[in-house]
């Protein structure tokens, strides 16, 4: 039960660390020195330190291998390779390609290993003077420790990636290789000979504004899938479909809806479905402050689609696919969210789980249990669901909660506290399945400074930010069984489904909803302001509205609404004045549309009074014939001047 802490140095936070710690090897102690440098809890436990490895003063740049045999960290250097099965010793170092350059500091920042750790991609922060950043590293054979191929992420600073370049299939028999304005290159796994391939375009998925890809976990009819996303430009964005045993055929498209910024790419386990999220600034329902979501389910060998959620339904939260079979989970809509599970052989509502203030879902490896929270902007609570039985297994406050993580055995969970999203209560705390906390570690200074210091040029503050990521060891699967939950204590018999939201001072549960078990440690049994503040219980119903002489009487209450933050305040302001300057956009373009369709009816009666005046210049040559040279025909003609030049009087009057 390894996993890894991204770092500062506990004194003076000028050096990045890397720690390894064992959850598994906890014990309890009375020595209260110390603190996360020595594996310290602040439960009166103490986890076991692994390994120590040096990182970049800002922490940036780590890497697991999909195995968890190989752990990949930025260091001064480059990047530094250890051995997670030997007690974590260095065994490669590659050194960054672009120097620093005029004061810019440059570097690696992150990094990625091939499926069968073969190779190394390695992305440094892009500058001008030296535009490829991006190098592909052999790790095994002749070529270990060779840079083979260096490609450009134009812009690429730090932090997650936009897209990742160069991505191999789940067996490493193929590596494909993104070119703007050329499209997916796809080269053998080995990377030999991959100039030829460039120059064969029956070797291209011919999608040459592709902004990002995704490739499908596993083969079907003898290879993978690849799905692209195409911004919007001169037509509407899209996502198109391949596959790679001839990556130039096209297998599906979807088109997506108009003024889509952003699209992610979701493959299912075994590669036959995908789910795509669209998303956009506007909201063309007027209904949200934050754009609209447009989530679409797609089966390319029947090349069947299906809208799962459209911008009517409100903005989706979170989604994920269950790791072991086929369906996904969605929260959809306004908090309280809809929680929904959906088919993934269809696209189809298979169950609602109900209504809770959740935003991320959480599948453990088996597909057995799934964490369902509401963190960012939320309180933090989260529910521990049993999909197999449809019961909750525990509900808790994971107050703060960044990101999170069920390990291998999918019966331990982590959840962290980490910057630059919270700069301060940097922590770890991991959970069991039945929502019992095992260890809380902090990550925070030896000697806390004060809040502010003064630079010389005004007062700056400080931030206690010293932990930047924390991730799970991962690989193991197979090590590990799937179990089912273990009875609940005392005989409690567990709630069917999901909490469900409900009004203020129920506790988040319906009424007359039996309530899941809530471990000790995770609040609910305490009143304290301190245990308020921290989010481990919820503050107490305030008595809302004012007396009146009938509710003197117990009948009647009149609400006050509560006044305006002055954040509301100016978000108010800021949407007036955003609608005003919407109506003068408005009512100038209706003006210049008023005098377009002015302009266009002039053109329009001229070009008609030209062509009657010239059908009567022709009536008057055929008044110049004799009388029995004129047709039936002329005469008709003839017999129709007088309206003519009614018409003709009509349109000169204009």
């Amino acid at each position: 039960m390894e996993f890894l802490a991204a770092t500062k140095d506990e004194e003076d936070g000028t050096k990045g660390w890397v720690f390894i710690y064992d959850a598994a090897q906890i014990e309890k102690t009375d020595d209260d020195r110390g603190g996360f440098t020595t594996g310290r809890c602040t439960d009166n436990n103490k986890m076991k330190i692994v390994a120590k490895v040096p990182s970049s003063p800002n922490a940036f740049g780590h890497s697991w291998s999909e195995d968890g045999t190989l752990l990949a960290s930025v260091c001064d250097e480059g990047v530094r390779i250890y051995d997670a099965t030997d007690g974590y010793k260095p065994v490669r170092e590659l050194e960054k390609v672009a120097p620093d350059v005029q004061g810019r500091a440059g570097g690696v920042r992150a990094m990625r290993f091939s499926p069968k750790n073969n190779f190394l991609v390695t992305y440094e922060k892009w500058d001008p003077l030296y535009p490829e950043n991006v190098h592909v590293w052999g790790l095994t054979g002749k070529r270990a420790g060779e840079r083979i191929k260096s490609m450009t992420l134009k812009g690429y600073t730090s932090g997650a990636l936009p897209v990742e370049l160069m991505v191999w299939t789940f067996d490493e028999s193929q590596c494909l290789e993104l070119e703007p304005g050329r499209g997916i290159i796809v080269h053998d796994g080995n990377l030999e000979d991959f100039e030829d391939d460039e120059d064969d375009d029956e070797r291209v998925v011919p999608e040459a504004n592709a902004a990002n890809f995704m490739v499908a976990p596993a083969a079907q009819k003898g290879g993978c899938y690849v799905a692209c996303y195409t911004p919007q430009a001169s037509m509407v964005a899209r996502v198109s479909v391949y596959h790679l045993s001839k990556p130039s055929k096209l297998v599906m498209e979807l088109n997506l809806p108009n003024k889509v910024k952003d699209c992610g790419l979701l493959w299912n386990f075994d590669g036959t479905a995908m789910l795509v999220n669209a998303s956009s600034d506007v909201d063309e329902t007027g209904s949200s402050y934050f754009g609209s979501t447009y989530l679409y389910w797609l089966k390319p060998e029947s090349k069947a689609k299906t809208e799962v959620c459209g911008a009517k339904d409100g903005h989706v939260q979170d989604l994920a696919w269950s790791p072991t079979t086929n369906e996904f989970m969605v929260i959809v809509g306004f908090q309280p969210a809809h929680i929904n599970l959906y088919s993934g052989a269809t696209g189809k509502l298979e169950k609602a789980l109900g209504q809770n203030k959740r935003n991320t879902i959480k599948w453990n490896p088996f597909g057995k249990f799934a964490a369902i929270g509401g963190f960012g902007t939320l309180s933090g609570d989260m529910d521990f669901y049993d999909r197999s039985e449809n019961v909750t297994l525990a509900s808790f406050r994971a107050a703060l909660t960044v990101d999170c993580a069920w390990f291998a055995d999918g019966r331990h969970f982590l959840s962290a506290t980490v910057a630059p999203r919270m700069n301060e209560g940097n922590q770890v705390v991991i959970y069991k399945y039945d929502g019992e906390q095992l260890c809380h570690i902090e990550f925070k200074p030896s000697v806390i400074e004060g809040r502010h210091e003064d630079t010389g040029a005004g007062a700056r503050t400080k931030t206690q930010a010293f932990l930047f990521a924390a991730r799970w060891r991962p690989g193991g699967n197979d090590k590990h069984e799937d179990r089912a939950a273990s009875p609940p204590r005392n005989g409690e018999k567990r709630p069917k489904g999901l909490p469900q939201a409900s009004a203020p001072g129920t506790g988040g549960y319906a009424a007359g909803a039996s309530q899941a078990y809530r471990p000790r440690g995770a609040g609910g049994d305490s009143g304290s302001v301190a245990a308020m503040m921290r989010g481990e219980i919820a503050v107490p119903d305030a008595p809302k509205g004012e007396l009146t002489e009938g509710q003197k009487g117990g009948w009647e209450s009149k609400p006050v609404a509560p006044p305006l933050e002055e954040w509301e305040i100016r978000k108010m302001e800021k949407e007036a004045k955003k609608l005003q300057e919407q109506k003068e956009k408005e009512a100038k373009e209706a003006e210049k549309q008023a005098l377009r369709d002015l302009e266009q009816g002039e053109k329009d009666t001229k070009k008609k009074l030209k062509e009657l005046k010239k059908q009567l210049e022709e009536m008057e040559a055929l008044k110049e014939k004799d009388w029995d040279e004129l047709t039936e025909e002329d005469e008709a003609i003839l017999e129709g001047e007088i309206e003519l030049r009614d018409q003709i009087a009509q349109l000169e009057k204009k």
